[in-house]
């Protein structure tokens, strides 16, 4: 406590001991400012990995579901076919090729929806790495345009669900039609 009160300079007797004094003030306070970055660098390298990890998890069980959704409903489809509907007899066959179509597109679609996600989780980490290292250093943070980056896996994405949601409602018409 009497550390605080006490004048460093106190002791100097001339300007190149308070020079000498002011260095060695700045470079503990240094030291502490680095100390402090590196503490809260570590904090959100981890937090940023603790989600990272949540955020593949869920896109690898959504692109699961969906892409299973979709090769499921095609091999059930083609079953029904071939087991419960004669060809020559089914009533309204081209909404069975839409159905089928769409189903195609939904498994295209989710395989280049995963592709892209993948490259664009790169362009982000990289960013979100860049941005740590300069917090580090004590630099200005760099603002990514996130929407302009991520548009392409989202559409992706949602023209996948409506894609699989169209060949679902066809192939449900379809049965209906021929039941």
């Amino acid at each position: 406590m009497s550390d605080l009160n006490q004048d460093p300079y106190a002791g100097a007797n001339s300007d190149e001991e308070r020079e000498a004094i002011y260095q060695q003030l700045l470079s503990q306070h240094e030291q502490l400012e680095l100390e402090r970055r590196k503490s809260i660098y570590s904090d959100l390298i981890g937090d940023w990995r603790y989600q990272r990890n949540i955020q593949q998890e869920l896109d690898q069980k959504s692109h699961k579901y969906l892409f299973t959704l979709a090769a499921g409903s095609f091999g059930v489809s083609f079953a029904f076919i071939n087991q419960i509907v004669r060809l020559e007899s089914a009533e309204n066959i081209p909404l069975l090729v839409i159905s089928w179509a769409f189903f195609a597109a939904t498994i295209i679609l989710a395989i280049l929806e995963l592709k892209v996600g993948s490259a664009i989780q790169d362009i982000l980490l990289n960013n979100v790495e860049k941005n740590l290292e300069r917090g580090y250093k004590g630099e200005a943070y760099l603002e990514p345009r996130r929407w302009l980056i991520m548009w392409p896996g989202r559409l992706f994405s949602w023209i996948s669900v409506f894609s699989f949601i169209i060949g679902v409602v066809c192939l449900l018409f379809f049965v209906l039609q021929n039941v």
